[in-house]
Parts: structure tokens; sequence; C-alpha cells
């Protein structure tokens, strides 16, 4: 039975956490949502421990928790409000302002980024130095190991947008940054719907000015939808261990292409073929498949760098 020894054992723990909720009884309340929670994690559950928690002053442990099931705070304008409180009290400003851009939050999109904009302004004022030093780590992500660059990144999403946008425009025309860590700031420009150009270094060492509002999911790119339905009807019956690991290597591969995922895979049947070491001697000719090898290897090379297979040459372009 989990955390209970029977069915009215819950039903009388339930109770009793909703009489300490009703009763500003928060420590209490948190206590008992949380073993309700542990023993089922359902939406109700969920809501309540973070609201526990909140008004308990207990930030960091609601932001957690909150985490686990966004999208549930989705459901009505005061459980919106709950998440975005939550967020804005443990600084969660770029976290806050993607919920924000979220289709279903449509109906309070505008007072949610009023309060997010009022939130930051006063972190500049509380925070100052604090934030200084986020900012220049996070301009600095080129310089730290791929591991490193992810914890900075997650510090980063404490600024507010307008330094956050900052130090992106200025980390996507950085040579030296892992190509997966560029894939990722890009779609963090994407959920915050952001409309503006930005230039990006690329693969090919050329720079691109990309216009932000055309971006769109690597999943969505006719290349990665071809190679899924390819994978989906030709190794997901016969092979599933085989389909998994080229699965997983074909998405590191479309991330660090994004977003010119198009430009480079032409014949997605071909380059998926030639992952699995399968022939594809009857799917392109000479030309395209001596392309598709030596991308592949380019790729190969930064996935290695990313592993520890180069030693200390994470920061040296393949």
């Amino acid at each position: 039975m989990g955390e209970f020894t029977s069915p009215a054992a819950r039903e009388q723990a339930i109770e009793k956490a909703h009489q300490a909720f009703s009763a500003g009884k928060w420590s209490t309340a948190t206590e008992l949502f949380e073993k309700l929670y542990t023993d089922q994690q359902t939406a109700e559950f969920n809501r309540y421990l973070v609201a526990s928690l909140y008004h308990d002053e207990k930030y960091l442990a609601a932001e957690q928790y909150a985490a686990e099931q966004d999208t549930v705070y989705l459901a009505s304008a005061e459980t919106f409000q709950l998440r975005l409180d939550v967020a804005l009290k443990n600084q969660q400003f770029i976290f806050a302002r993607e919920f924000c851009e979220l289709p279903s939050a449509q109906a309070w999109r505008e007072t949610g980024i009023t309060q997010i904009t009022a939130a930051e302004e006063a972190a500049r004022q509380t925070l100052g130095e604090t934030q200084r030093v986020r900012a220049k780590q996070f301009y600095h992500l080129g310089d730290v190991s791929f591991g490193e660059q992810r914890q900075r990144l997650e510090q980063a999403r404490q600024l507010p947008l307008k330094e956050f946008m900052q130090g992106i425009q200025y980390l996507l025309v950085d040579p030296f940054l892992h190509p997966l860590m560029r894939a990722t700031l890009l779609e963090e420009l994407l959920r915050l719907r952001t409309t503006q150009t930005v230039q990006v270094h690329w693969l090919d060492d050329q720079t691109y000015v990309v216009d932000t509002s055309q971006l769109q999911p690597v999943g969505a790119s006719s290349a990665a939808q071809q190679i899924q339905r390819y994978l989906h009807e030709n190794l997901a019956q016969q092979d599933p261990m085989l389909m998994a690991n080229i699965s997983q290597t074909i998405t590191l591969q479309l991330m660090m292409l994004y977003p010119f995922i198009d430009k480079i895979i032409k014949n997605p049947v071909a380059w998926v073929r030639l992952v699995a070491r399968q022939s594809v001697t009857d799917q392109a000719d000479d030309a395209e498949l001596e392309e598709i090898n030596v991308w592949q290897h380019r790729l190969n090379r930064y996935m290695a760098a990313l592993f520890g297979s180069i030693d200390d040459k994470n920061h040296e372009k393949p």
C-alpha cells in the first residue's frame, strides 16, 4: 500500500491534509501532502503540496515539486498564478516567461509578463552583484566543459530577460561553444517566442543571420520526421535495441545541425542507414554518400568530445 496501510488510512490522511491546509497550518499540510504525493503523484496532490510549501516559505522545495508537473498549473488562473509566484520567488525569470508564452497561458500572459518585469527590476536592485557574477559566467560558457556549461546555463535562467538575451547573442557567435549548447540556446529563444534576428556561428565556420520568429522545434524539420518514420517502419519491430541506439545518436546529430537540419540532411533514408551501418548503395550516389560521410565524421568528433573521448580537447574545433 505504499505510504498507507489501507485505502481508509489514505482517505483519513487526505482529510487531515485538507483540514491543515484550510486552517493555514502550512508545515502540517506540507508533511501530509508530501506523504500523499509520494504515494500517488497526482496533479491535485502536487498543487496542494506546492501551495503548502509556498505559504510555509519553503520556496526552493516548492519549485522542485512544481517543476515535476508544470502543465497542471495551466488549469486555471489561480493555479497559473501559484506557479508564477513560486518561480519568481526563486528568480526563475526565464522559465516564468516561457511559461507565460505557452498557448494555454494566453488568457493570463499579459498580467504574468507585467509581474515578471517588476520582479526582474527588483532583482536588479537587490541582487546586483549576484546577477553580475551570473551574467559574467554565462557570457563565457565556451571557456569551460560541457557539463559546466549546462550548470552555468541553469544559473543564467535566473537572469532578467535583457541580460539573458545579451548573453545568448554573444554566445551564438562564439566558435568554441559546443554545438549542442548552441542548439539549446536557440531552443530557449524558441520557447521565449522572441521575434528578433540573431547571428549564429555554425558548424561550417560561417556566420548566419537567423530570424528567431521562424524557429521550429528540432523534430519539426522534414528530415527529422522522415528519419523517425523510417526508423519506426523498418527497425522498430526488427531490432528494437538497434533502433533505440540509432535514435539516440540521430537525436544528438539533429540537435547539432539545428537550425539548418534540412540544409544538410537532404537524403534522410541514406543518412539513417549509414548511421545504422546498413547498405546505402541503392539509396544515394557516390558524391552524395561522400558528403554524408564527411558530415557524420564531423558530428562524431563533436560527440566524442562531448562524452570525454578526446581528453582535454573539448574546445578545439573538429
